[in-house]
């Protein structure tokens, strides 16, 4: 019976410290990932509202000499940062490499059309009257429609001002969530513990030689724990600048460096103070008030 107890608060004790690992490990990894997206939101914001496009569509009517004239005058207006052609035989290729299979061997010729990609920088799109723009591009005989991401545009009128807010939000939720988890499983294991605690303060030993082996353990293993959300928040960036080339021209690595010491030096200093909080705490105990 006795070994059965035994191996059961061996076994909680274990997944105690498990638990604080993969708790900070979190914390460091998402806290680092928003520090990341809050500090860089301007940049971020720029980035998004330049990614916008007109898509001019072309009638099939009009001949190349046209659509460069065409192209020429575009670039000229006020506001425009890119203005690049898109052929309706790329436009296949696109298609085609999107869905996987060849859709004009079904069809006698290619149904899509020309088009002109029209970018505006971010300043500009502030101000920019999305239908009054389009109504200006229609004017010009060679556009036969008009086509934009209405998604993209609705995030940038009505919702970009309210990312920095949940970003802010998610952080101090996130890092609320990790000091609890954090805490109470060390809480757990010096609990798990107290006789320990108090039969080496009976006989003698001092409260700095007590609180120490706690102290270490607790903080080899945070510094485990941060260096894997370190590594694991470094593989994530790399694959959002995989996907998106653009980030890399403002996400600096000295910045996710300064943000993950940060986020470690926060997570180690709560692993200390609630061990040295707990342990206090079972060393001014009275040995009758262990059983409660």
């Amino acid at each position: 019976m006795a070994l059965l107890a035994e191996n059961f608060f061996k076994k909680k004790l274990l997944n105690s410290k498990i638990s604080v690992f993969l708790a900070t490990t979190f914390a460091v990894l998402i806290i680092g990932l928003l520090g990341v997206l809050a500090i860089n939101y301007n940049s971020l914001q720029k980035l998004l509202k330049e990614s916008v496009s007109f898509n001019l569509i072309i009638n099939d009517s009009v001949q190349e000499l046209e659509t460069q004239q065409l192209i020429k005058s575009l670039i000229l207006v006020d506001g425009v940062k890119s203005v690049n052609y898109i052929s309706k035989a790329e436009s296949a290729k696109n298609l085609i490499n999107s869905i996987g299979e060849d859709f004009l061997d079904l069809l006698e010729e290619n149904p899509l059309h020309n088009i002109i990609e029209v970018k505006y920088y971010a300043d500009y799109i502030e101000t920019l009257n999305i239908q009054s723009q389009i109504d200006k591009f229609l004017v010009y005989d060679q556009i036969y429609d008009v086509a934009y991401d209405q998604e993209i545009i609705f995030l940038l009128e009505r919702n970009f001002k309210k990312l920095g807010l949940i970003f802010f939000t998610l952080a101090v939720f996130f890092f609320i969530i990790a000091f609890v988890l954090i805490n109470s499983n060390i809480r757990l294991t010096i609990y798990s513990k107290r006789f320990i605690i108090k039969t080496m303060q009976l006989v003698g030993a001092t409260k700095y030689f007590i609180q120490k082996p706690f102290m270490l353990t607790n903080l080899i293993i945070t510094v485990f724990a941060c260096s894997m959300g370190s590594i694991l928040l470094t593989l994530a960036l790399l694959l959002l600048i995989d996907a998106m080339p653009e980030i890399a021209n403002f996400i600096t690595w000295y910045q996710v460096a300064c943000i993950l010491l940060i986020s470690s030096i926060i997570n180690i200093l709560i692993s200390f103070f609630s061990t040295w909080v707990c342990v206090r705490k079972y060393l001014n105990l009275k040995t009758d008030e262990l059983y409660i």
